[in-house]
């Protein structure tokens, strides 16, 4: 399972388990008071959970869970930042040392070629032969590598394709950030008009078979806002 798939997993169990757990919980008897639904949605857009805290004390275990769930997205967000920045300066390193080059600054094309090709003179031969004219690096100092070792440049492009697979999970999981703050303010807005007292969240999951055998199952999760 690949790490973004562990941090969906790890939302989905606060969004669907904290609440049940907290529910168990002793809470007091209060008379619902009246709220400002606009208020309780502006106040889990900003920070979800906050609006359910703002409807009454009914809605606390719901708040708490998009509370948990924000947690882990930022978390996750800022945990695969510094791992990427991590690798760039492992990248940039590796490339002076190894190859002689300078990759600061430098496009993807260039690094892809660092990567792909052990020197500028290999590179440029491959687009003549190719006949690629429009791909040629000019044969400047600052466009020269020359790696030292094989498994050294395999080391290189191993190392950029791990960062850009780190990099690629950011905007995926602003996005969860987003949609958790829109289910977070719609359900704060409905209890604080409703006054509902409680949500129930479901997990179905359904095998989907052959004639003989199970090939699969299928997910459903409903809400109740």
């Amino acid at each position: 399972m690949s790490r973004f798939s562990n941090i969906v997993a790890s939302v989905l169990t606060v969004l669907i388990i904290a609440p049940g757990i907290m529910a168990q919980q002793p809470e007091r008897n209060e008379v619902a008071e009246n709220r400002d639904p606009r208020g309780a949605f502006l106040r889990s857009l900003a920070m979800p959970g906050w609006g359910h805290f703002y409807a009454g004390e009914q809605n606390r275990s719901r708040g708490l869970a998009h509370i948990g769930a924000e947690a882990v997205l930022i978390g996750s967000f800022f945990g695969l930042a510094v791992r990427g920045n991590r690798l760039e300066n492992d990248i940039l390193t590796l490339s002076s040392l190894n190859a002689g080059v300078e990759l600061n600054g430098r496009n993807r094309a260039f690094r892809l070629a660092v990567g792909d090709f052990n020197s500028l003179e290999e590179y440029n031969d491959f687009q003549l032969r190719s006949r690629n004219w429009d791909r040629l690096f000019d044969d400047i100092p600052e466009n020269r590598w020359q790696w030292n070792s094989t498994e050294n440049r395999l080391r290189y492009r191993d190392l950029r394709q791990t960062r850009d697979r780190v990099r690629n999970q950011l905007p995926a999981i602003a996005g969860l950030m987003v949609v958790n703050r829109v289910i977070s303010a719609i359900s704060a807005y409905n209890r604080a008009r409703k006054g509902l007292e409680g949500s129930t969240a479901h997990l179905i999951i359904l095998p989907v078979s052959g004639n003989v055998k199970v090939d699969g199952a299928v997910a459903r999760l409903q809400i109740r806002f």
